[in-house]
């Protein structure tokens, strides 16, 4: 009999996914008994502006049990009461001790509930250490995972992501890119590297993409098959996305060079879970 019941929401994009679930192992390991809530992808209408994306993972893969109806009601009653606010006034301690949700990327492990739900992206290295193993045993599970992965060439992996971190304000300055890549020249003279990008028509005129040996764009392509691509590199210079933080962790090596930008966002204060060993470039 489990004393802590966990129900965690799984959303976003492949790496939000990952994180989710490396997260709910993490849970798992401290005792609670772990429940996935798959809702979020039956939605189609986001008032935040957030991005419809699919589901690429299978939880079993990763060990974890998918939430049935009757779990999720069970937790949904709870909130649904917690929300009254006539319940709230009467400030009674059964409803306070026996529910509460948890949002971001941590959590008071020492104020634990009966019944807590877990709707965030616990992009925390507290949570991620020690399950690399985890993780890509889960990973190998999938097919399309497998099969483009190979063993690492000695070239480095620029990812470079534009789009919606266009709009946001977001995106890396080409300086930070440079700046990268001379600080990998010092310890590389034979240095070269492939970018991946969602960027639809990269500028022809830009140095960085014309002294690439390859540019693939991942649009359409599954982003596990994308994500499996780039774990076969040696060195990464990651963008301020967890679709290239993800490859770099799974597949680093005590000589590889791992370079990271900071900060690693200007809108929002946010500290990624990087290893101490990689290196910080400014993002200007």
């Amino acid at each position: 009999m489990f004393n802590h019941l966990a129900l965690v929401d799984l959303m976003g994009g492949l790496g939000n996914q990952i994180f989710q679930l490396n997260f709910a192992n993490y849970l798992k390991s401290k005792g609670f008994k772990v429940y996935i809530n798959l809702e979020w992808f039956s939605s189609d209408i986001f008032d935040d502006g957030t991005t419809k994306r699919s589901l690429h993972l299978n939880p079993l893969d990763f060990e974890l049990e998918t939430a049935e109806k009757l779990i999720t009601d069970k937790f949904f009653r709870f909130e649904n009461l917690q929300n009254i606010k006539v319940i709230n006034k009467l400030n009674i301690p059964i409803f306070k001790n026996t529910y509460h949700l948890y949002t971001g990327h941590s959590f008071d492990e020492e104020n634990k509930k009966k019944y807590s739900r877990f709707s965030g992206y616990w992009q925390n290295q507290k949570y991620l250490r020690g399950q690399k193993n985890y993780l890509i045993n889960s990973l190998g599970k999938n097919s399309f995972f497998n099969q483009n992965l190979i063993k690492p060439n000695q070239k480095t992996l620029i990812h470079i992501r534009k789009t919606d971190y266009v709009k946001l304000g977001e995106e890396l300055s080409e300086s930070y890119y440079t700046n990268a890549i001379n600080e990998i020249l010092k310890e590389n003279k034979e240095f070269k590297y492939d970018i991946f990008t969602d960027e639809k028509n990269p500028s022809s005129y830009s140095n960085l993409y014309k002294h690439a040996e390859n540019v693939f764009i991942n649009s359409d392509e599954n982003p596990i098959i994308t994500l499996s691509k780039m774990m076969n590199y040696k060195n990464y210079i990651i963008a301020n996305s967890t679709f290239s933080l993800l490859p770099a962790y799974l597949s680093y090596s005590s000589d590889s060079i791992v370079i990271y930008p900071e900060p690693w966002f200007k809108q929002t204060q946010f500290f990624p879970p990087v290893e101490k060993s990689w290196k910080r470039i400014k993002n200007n």
